[in-house]
């Protein structure tokens, strides 16, 4: 039940906070707090100080724990607000009750509480929704220094724990692992994936220095160290080998960072590191096969590797024409698609040719079965003819002449 109080007769009330003018109109007489003239001294200054705050707080008084809040906690009680006002700990927020009545018993006793992104499943809207808060319990002591009453500090977190979260799982799920570098002091702030990618347990403290020891010898001039410092950005990005303290095994770590400004105060750079090592085995992996079959194609004569697969080619372009029911010649279907004659296509494909097939019949081969070039020049190329499988040849253009 509400009813009115003159303005003038509680000053503690005044300041303009619109939770001052519910507290001043509440029927106090049905709580355990009585009429707000009979309020004592501390509660009324307790009371005075959050309303005049734009942080979110709230009081509990007594065993009860009876609420009073401010203007700004009123983000946080949603629609509950203002039926929250005068309701005891556990009629208050009663999907939490327990949370509280604890909270409520221990600093009644004379302790502090603290508790950072605190989980609740809170009715706010008329839903249970996740919040993530962090709240700040302290007691709130009378004349004699009895804790009489709780005062809460409390911030709603869930937006940034909800970022945090999502960039911690992108995080994991990519590899990528982050930091913060200040080279005035060596010290670096890092992610829970960095120290992944750096073998590095969470009690480690990271500075430049012990990464560098970590690198490999010959890659210790890239990493993070005192010879980095003067360079235009030291957090280029770079590529890097470490060598694991415990195993010995060789990992490769990719890093990149960008200088944040900051006027008048200490160098700060931030940025990301990712463990690269499969993809440098597979480039080294594929390198050593180049450079193998380089070597193999050098050993041997391309002349006589082409002349061997252009017979492949016509053995199959017999078979499919015998397939068909064209009953044309192998050496007559690749005339007609290269635009010469059967003799000029028997010279170079004869069992023993006088001489291998040149360059440039190679190429309009390739270009005729619109092939890249050195389809022809491929050792291993087999009588399957690689990229005409299931007895389907290329489609062939006819070269214009």
């Amino acid at each position: 039940m509400i009813h009115s109080n003159t303005p003038d007769s509680f000053p503690f009330l005044a300041g303009g906070s619109k939770i001052g003018e519910l507290i001043r109109s509440f029927d106090w007489k049905k709580t355990p707090l009585g009429e707000l003239s009979q309020w004592p001294e501390c509660l009324r200054v307790v009371t005075s100080m959050i309303l005049r705050s734009d942080v979110p707080m709230t009081i509990q008084w007594g065993t009860e724990g009876t609420l009073l809040y401010n203007d700004a906690y009123c983000e946080i009680a949603g629609a509950r607000h203002p039926g929250l006002l005068g309701l005891t700990v556990r009629d208050s927020w009663p999907e939490v009750a327990d949370f509280r009545a604890h909270a409520l018993d221990v600093v009644l006793n004379g302790n502090a509480l603290n508790y950072r992104d605190q989980h609740m499943l809170l009715s706010r809207d008329g839903w249970l929704e996740d919040i993530w808060l962090d709240i700040n319990y302290s007691p709130i002591v009378d004349e004699s220094g009895e804790a009489v009453g709780v005062l809460a500090i409390v911030k709603n977190t869930t937006e940034r724990f909800q970022l945090e979260q999502r960039l911690r799982f992108a995080q994991e799920a990519g590899g990528v692992g982050t930091f913060e570098w200040y080279p005035d002091s060596g010290r670096l702030e890092v992610s829970d994936q960095f120290r992944r990618v750096w073998g590095l347990r969470a009690d480690v403290a990271v500075t430049d220095v012990l990464l560098a020891d970590l690198a490999h010898p010959d890659d210790r001039h890239e990493v993070v160290g005192p010879q980095r410092q003067d360079l235009p950005n030291p957090m280029a990005y770079s590529e890097y080998r470490r060598v694991d303290p415990t195993t010995g095994e060789i990992r490769w770590v990719a890093r990149r960072g960008e200088a944040i400004s900051r006027d008048g105060g200490a160098r700060r750079y931030i940025g990301i590191v990712m463990d690269i090592t499969e993809r440098k085995r597979s480039e080294e992996s594929l390198a050593a096969s180049e450079l193998r079959e380089r070597h193999l194609v050098e050993r041997m004569d391309i002349k006589e590797i082409r002349h061997r697969n252009v017979r492949v080619l016509l053995e199959k372009l017999g078979r499919n024409g015998n397939r068909s029911g064209k009953q044309f010649g192998s050496i007559t279907m690749l005339a007609e698609l290269l635009g010469k004659s059967a003799a000029q296509v028997s010279r170079f494909a004869a069992e023993k040719p006088s001489t291998y097939i040149g360059d440039r019949i190679a190429r309009e081969i390739e270009e005729a079965f619109a092939k890249d070039r050195g389809w022809l020049d491929h050792a291993q190329w087999s009588t399957n003819l690689e990229g005409a499988e299931h007895d389907q040849m290329p489609q062939a253009r006819r070269l214009s002449r």
